[in-house]
C-alpha cells in the first residue's frame, strides 16, 4: 500500500534524524554546515517542513550517509514533494478559512502564475458569482460560513490591488469564462469579467485568454497556480492543484509538467492586447 506524502514527509524527517545522530552532529552544527537556521533543521526532522531534494543531498553530504542510504533517503525524499490535503481537512472548521490560507500563499509569493480553464478567478469573481462557485463546490450542505467565505474570496482582490511588488500572470480560456455557476447570475458575471478587464490594466497584472476556438497543443485536464517564492525558502517553487477530493501540493522535479502546460497554453493563448479587446467584445463593449 502507498504511503501518504505526509507519512513520507515524517519518515523522511526521522531518517534524517538518524542520520544526524549516527554522525554525532548537533543540529546548530549540521544548520550551519546547510546554511539554514537551526529551526529549520528541527522542523525538517519532524516533518513540518518539506526539504528540496538539493537540501536532502547536502544533509547526506555532511552526514557521511553510505550510498545504499543515500539512495533510499533520496527516493523517500521524491516521495514527499507531493502534499495532499482531503478536503475534510481542508474545510475542516469551515470554508472561510481556507480562503484566508490561499491569501498567506499570495503574501508570501514573488510571482504567481495562474491557469484556469472552468472558470472565472477567485480573484475577478463579483460577490454573487463568487456564491455561486462557492456554494457548488462545497462538500456537505453546511453553508452556515458562505457570507464569511464569500467576503474572503473577495479579499483576494484588495491583495492583487494592493501588492504590487507581485506579479500575476493569468491564462484562462473563454469557455472558463463564459461559465456560469447555478445561483449566479449573467450580470454577476458581467462584473466579473469587468473586474477582470480592470486588474488588466495593472502594470503588474498581465491578463491572456484563450478564446474558444483555438486549436491547442494540450487540452485543458486541470487549473493550477504556481507560486515563486523569495530566495532562500526550502521550495523556490510550488503548484497547487484543486480536486474534487483534495488539494495538491507539488515541489521539487513535479513541478515541471506544470512548467510545460503554462508553455503549452501560453502558445494558445491570445496576447495581452488582444485578450483586452476580446473581453470587451464578451462585454459588448467596442
Amino acid at each position: 500500500m502507498a504511503k501518504a506524502p505526509l507519512d513520507s514527509r515524517r519518515r523522511l524527517g526521522g531518517e534524517l534524524r538518524r542520520l544526524r545522530l549516527a554522525a554525532k552532529l548537533s543540529g546548530p552544527e549540521l544548520a550551519r554546515r546547510l546554511e539554514v537556521g537551526q529551526a529549520t533543521v528541527s522542523r525538517m526532522e519532524t516533518g513540518q517542513v518539506r526539504p528540496s531534494l538539493e537540501t536532502v543531498e547536502r544533509w547526506l553530504e555532511a552526514t557521511g550517509a553510505a550510498p545504499k542510504v543515500r539512495r533510499s533517503v533520496i527516493d523517500l525524499a521524491e516521495d514527499a514533494q507531493v502534499d495532499v490535503t482531503g478536503w475534510r481537512s481542508v474545510f475542516r472548521g469551515g470554508m472561510a478559512p481556507q480562503q484566508r490560507q490561499t491569501h498567506q500563499f499570495h503574501a508570501a509569493a514573488t510571482a504567481i502564475r495562474h491557469f484556469q480553464p472552468f472558470m472565472v478567478p477567485g480573484y475577478f469573481q463579483s460577490a454573487g458569482y463568487a456564491r455561486g462557485a462557492l456554494l457548488g463546490f462545497r462538500l456537505t450542505d453546511q453553508v452556515a460560513d458562505i457570507d464569511q467565505t464569500v467576503e474572503a474570496r473577495l479579499e483576494r482582490r484588495n491583495l492583487l490591488i494592493e501588492r504590487t511588488e507581485i506579479s500575476y500572470h493569468l491564462i484562462v480560456t473563454e469557455l472558463g469564462l463564459r461559465a456560469l455557476p447555478a445561483g449566479a447570475t449573467e450580470q454577476d458575471r458581467s462584473e466579473s469579467w469587468t473586474v477582470m478587464l480592470d486588474a488588466a490594466k495593472l502594470p503588474h497584472v498581465t491578463v491572456q485568454i484563450i478564446p474558444a476556438d483555438a486549436p491547442m497543443e494540450q487540452l485543458p485536464i486541470c487549473g493550477w497556480t504556481t507560486f515563486d517564492l523569495p530566495d532562500g525558502s526550502v521550495d523556490p517553487m510550488i503548484v497547487q492543484v484543486e480536486t474534487p477530493a483534495a488539494m495538491l501540493t507539488f515541489s521539487g522535479p513535479d513541478v515541471r509538467p506544470f512548467e510545460l502546460g503554462w508553455e503549452r497554453m501560453l502558445a494558445s493563448a491570445l496576447s495581452p492586447e488582444q485578450s483586452t479587446k476580446h473581453l470587451r467584445r464578451m462585454l459588448g463593449r467596442k
